[in-house]
């Protein structure tokens, strides 16, 4: 799976930083590596890198009829890698995305309710869509309800997004799982942005209060008896320089990851 890691420009090893996992929608998936860039979180990320003191993965999904849930295996094994790589709070472990990743991050939130400090869903949606000859969903995918994902969300902070006129996922999927969070006991915030579509996810990232609530948000972890990370201020990358695109990035640390 390609991906990308964004590290601040002032990281430094002496310090833990949050560790943010980003899932883009279905029509940034591929293989080029840099489609995920295109969307949500990446354009609010370097236009306001101030907001996002964080390390960002940003996985890109091969398949966009799959759901992000099909490659359960292959994020965790992700996350564990950055947490090795770099300096990372193991308080602070942050997932969102947007749409599919929105979906995505309900089921892998709700799945690993006990690494992640917060989620924020944007115009996600509960069951997967997608169906077989059969009219099936996937066995590899979450085709349940919306009381199945809250039950293990109950104690994780929430804020999730969408819009009001959204006419590709609609706006009652998102209402649907902040009901069955309030009915289950827990408390998530949610902001339905009026006169808005699907494309609510720039409203999202680039809302200050978003990006400041996501790193106010702790779990509380047994913490390793080793010290934290030396890995020095850099990107590690399978890709060779000459692999490289020939613009840069307007954030250092945003390169190829390895493919796996």
């Amino acid at each position: 799976m390609p991906y990308l890691v964004y590290v601040p420009r002032d990281y430094t090893a002496a310090r833990r930083w949050p560790l943010v996992l980003f899932l883009h929608g279905q029509g940034e998936s591929g293989t080029d590596g840099w489609r995920q860039l295109l969307q949500g979180l990446p354009p609010a990320l370097f236009a306001a890198p101030e907001r996002w003191p964080a390390i960002v993965l940003m996985p890109q999904k091969p398949d966009p009829e799959r759901e992000w849930e099909s490659y359960e295996k292959a994020l965790l094994a992700l996350v564990e890698r950055a947490r090795k790589s770099y300096a990372i709070d193991p308080e602070r472990l942050l997932l969102t995305g947007l749409s599919q990743g929105g979906h995505g991050t309900w089921v892998l939130g709700a799945r690993h309710a006990d690494l992640w400090a917060a989620v924020g869903p944007v115009c996600g949606y509960v069951a997967a869509r997608r169906r077989d000859a059969a009219g099936r969903i996937p066995a590899d995918a979450f085709g349940g309800v919306a009381g199945e994902l809250a039950k293990p969300l109950i104690a994780t902070p929430v804020w999730a997004f969408h819009g009001a006129i959204d006419d590709v996922v609609p706006v009652a999927e998102t209402e649907a799982m902040i009901a069955a969070l309030r009915d289950a006991g827990g408390s998530p915030r949610v902001t339905i942005v009026p006169d808005v579509g699907h494309g609510v996810w720039s409203r999202a990232y680039e809302d200050p209060e978003f990006a400041a609530w996501l790193f106010a948000q702790r779990r509380s972890v047994r913490r390793p008896k080793s010290g934290r990370s030396t890995t020095p201020a850099a990107v590690r990358s399978g890709v060779e320089p000459r692999d490289r695109p020939r613009t840069p990035l307007p954030a250092r640390g945003t390169t190829p990851g390895r493919r796996g």
